[in-house]
């Protein structure tokens, strides 16, 4: 048996095609068999995601996210840093234009409305939650890990995460 082979526990290679949990402790997820979730939170709605990775305690998510094309977002400010690899397409703001193989980082405490003509697909790793803001400033919704896990549930998008006692007891009777 091949080194990599003996990483991975004997009953989860069975079918190498599903989602694994290794041996030492970490794991390999097949985005291909997640479905994508649609962030509907108002004026995020061109948004639809996979979440890979989460820890609620420090406020991280690692996601697919999709871009639509033509899609406008109304202004949100990120509370922790973004950074963002671009697979394929762009998306712009105020401060630039970021295209295919660009690595961005936005920094905690922006405040900015995004736009993609062409569509997006990026790997983005969140350190916070962003808050989307009306014409005034003020914050109309909170979107981060809680938030998005629960659409993910809904969506039958959250089986290959691993699950916490914090996390079941947040969304257990939702």
């Amino acid at each position: 048996m091949s080194a990599a082979l003996a990483a991975v526990s004997t009953t989860e290679t069975k079918d190498p095609v599903q989602h694994c949990r290794l041996n030492d402790g970490g794991f390999i997820t097949r985005t291909e068999q997640i479905p994508w979730t649609r962030l509907n939170k108002p004026g995020l709605e061109g948004i639809c995601y996979k979440i890979l990775n989460f820890d609620e305690n420090r406020g991280y998510m690692v996601v697919l996210n999709t871009f639509d094309p033509g899609s406008r977002f109304v202004p949100h400010k990120h509370l922790g840093a973004v950074e963002i690899f671009m697979l394929s397409g762009s998306f712009f703001y105020d401060n630039g234009q970021v295209f295919t193989n660009d690595f961005m980082l936005e920094a905690g405490g922006v405040t900015h409305a995004p736009g993609s003509d062409e569509g997006a697909l990026m790997l983005a790793i969140f350190h916070g939650p962003l808050q989307v803001l009306d014409g005034e400033g003020n914050v109309l919704v909170t979107v981060g890990i809680d938030e998005m896990y629960e659409l993910a549930k809904e969506a039958g998008a959250v089986a290959h995460l691993p699950k916490t006692e914090h996390r079941v007891a947040l969304t257990a009777g939702r």
